[in-house]
């Protein structure tokens, strides 16, 4: 019900408020630190969603200190990642990960806007090559059986498909719940976006970048 009422607030505001509700509450596990990444994909036949994107969307996320990168554009839509650079460099830095990545054309040692040009152009080619679970913070070895497409059988099925640690993978299932209920609920109370944002770092960051 309260996804309901959420879809209902969201949709009586006004552009501006609409996009920054829109993603903030589709943001807030990057905002809150718990994810490096997050992609969402906006729909050019949805007049509000993308008008509002691009009048005041780009603002807002300079404004939460996100960056985005689009990694595809078509005639119907926008595929675009959004990330926070500093946790983003610091999960592609781990070595099990430049290693894979090396070892499928990613540039080595190289800087974070190298593995972006390099994710979005193998998107391009590759219609989401399933390495991107890396930059969205999916554990290693999950990315790796999928995409290898292990005979391994699938434990767990929720915001990722989980092949090893199921434990932990509860636990980040867990508290992705916790956060987005926290943001649907501060929404529907009435708090704005800007308010929201800092709302989500302050109460969740620290912690998260102890999982």
């Amino acid at each position: 019900m309260k996804y309901l009422d959420f879809y209902d607030k969201l949709n009586s505001l006004n552009n501006k408020e609409y996009i920054e509700t829109f993603l903030a509450c589709n943001l807030s596990l990057i905002i809150a630190g718990i994810k490096p990444a997050s992609t969402i994909t906006i729909n050019k036949n949805n007049r509000k969603l993308y008008d509002s994107w691009n009048n005041f969307g780009i603002d807002f996320i300079d404004t939460i200190n996100l960056k985005f990168i689009i990694l595809r554009q078509s005639c119907d839509s926008l595929v675009i990642m959004f990330y926070d650079e500093s946790i983003l460099k610091k999960e592609l830095n781990k070595k099990t990960h430049s290693q894979f990545l090396s070892n499928i054309g990613y540039p080595l040692d190289a800087c974070i806007n190298d593995h972006l040009n390099t994710l979005k152009s193998r998107y391009e080619k590759f219609h989401c090559p399933h390495e991107l679970g890396l930059f969205l913070g999916i554990p290693f070895k999950d990315v790796k059986d999928f995409m290898e497409c292990t005979t391994k059988k699938c434990l767990l099925c929720g915001y990722w498909k989980v092949y090893n640690d199921t434990n932990k993978a509860k636990i980040i299932f867990n508290k992705y719940d916790i956060i987005k209920d926290y943001a649907i609920k501060n929404i529907l109370k009435g708090n704005s976006s800007r308010d929201l944002a800092l709302s989500i770092k302050n109460f969740f960051y620290e912690n998260a970048q102890n999982i």
